[in-house]
């Protein structure tokens, strides 16, 4: 018998991106009584609720409230409530390809995987997306990560979307509810510390829309910044170099901005010409990005000169606020359901 599965999905004010995400979930090629569509929403204030009544004709979805609001604390209430024995997360800024589910089903009963997904596949339906996600794909980003790249089958060290038996939830736990955001590379942590392997198959496919501005980009790669600090607090073995790059990138821009004006105001010369060496070099290298992306983007690779700023700075000045406030925070915060 196909296995049970359980959707489980955070939302709020998820207006432009909720029709397609659940067409795509009440859409699915596979045997409708064997899976359910849990949505937890933390109070939105748009129309999301509204669209969600007017595309689940047939009531398949079920909604139910979020108070604590973050993803984290959504997942934790949907899971609870949760019947499958496979429990799929999908982002509300997603959707997902008719054969999601069988896919899933099948490369966990060809393997005997336990943690399964797929590879990002980016929506770029406007322009600044399109720029954006030529930043997020390569490393002058922030660090390109495995599972936005590659479309092989293989083992990773974090999903951005994983699909988890039961079992694997009730080993290692709930998510961690004082994380705002990248939930899932402490939860991808835990399992893996638990003795789990990640699998990444191309065949499960989903696509991801992407922040559509540069205020909603700050916004979210400021917090990311400051989360993956606390993460690192949690998980040391985790790091890497390309986790704080960003912040020696802002503190040596702002220490050649600082050395800049000391020079001007009548400060020492030598140090005044070395931050303007090191701004002169960004500087460079950000305009070297961009036009090598001309060829696709056109006159579109302008934005690169304000989304990779966007990302250096914004991630950065996160990660190191987040690092300050480390030694006060509490280690985690989850809570499971009686």
């Amino acid at each position: 018998m196909d296995p049970l599965f359980s959707i489980v999905v955070p939302l709020l004010d998820e207006e432009p991106y909720v029709e397609r995400l659940a067409r795509s979930l009440l859409e699915q090629d596979y045997p409708k009584e064997r899976y359910e569509i849990i949505m937890a929403d933390g109070g939105s204030k748009d129309r999301t609720l509204a669209v969600i009544e007017a595309v689940d004709t047939g009531r398949r979805i079920r909604v139910i409230r979020n108070p604590g609001r973050t993803a984290p604390a959504a997942l934790n209430l949907a899971i609870a409530e949760a019947r499958g024995e496979i429990i799929t997360r999908v982002d509300a800024h997603s959707r997902v390809a008719p054969d999601y589910l069988a896919r899933i089903a099948a490369v966990m009963r060809e393997t005997g995987e336990s943690v399964v997904g797929g590879p990002v596949m980016m929506d770029t339906d406007t322009p600044f997306r399109e720029a954006l996600v030529q930043a997020l794909y390569s490393p002058v980003g922030v660090g390109s990560v495995p599972y936005r790249t590659l479309r092989r089958r293989t083992y990773v060290e974090s999903l951005q979307t994983g699909s988890f038996r039961r079992e694997v939830l009730e080993r290692v736990g709930p998510f961690d509810e004082s994380l705002a955001v990248v939930e899932d590379l402490d939860m991808n942590t835990r399992i893996r510390k638990a003795g789990y392997r990640l699998l990444l198959d191309p065949s499960i496919r989903f696509w991801y829309s992407p922040r559509p501005n540069l205020r909603a980009l700050w916004k979210q790669i400021f917090t990311v910044g400051r989360v993956k600090a606390w993460i690192l607090g949690k998980h040391p073995d985790i790091f890497k170099v390309k986790y704080v790059l960003p912040s020696v990138a802002v503190l040596a821009l702002g220490g050649s901005l600082a050395a800049i004006a000391g020079a001007a105001l009548g400060g020492p010369l030598p140090a005044g010409a070395l931050g303007a060496g090191i701004l002169g070099a960004y500087v460079i290298a950000v305009a070297g990005f961009a036009a090598s992306r001309a060829p696709k983007l056109g006159a579109g690779a302008l934005r690169l000169l304000a989304i990779l700023p966007t990302l250096h700075v914004g991630y950065g000045l996160g990660f190191l606020l987040g690092a300050v406030e480390l030694p006060g925070r509490p280690r985690s915060k989850t809570t499971r359901a009686a």
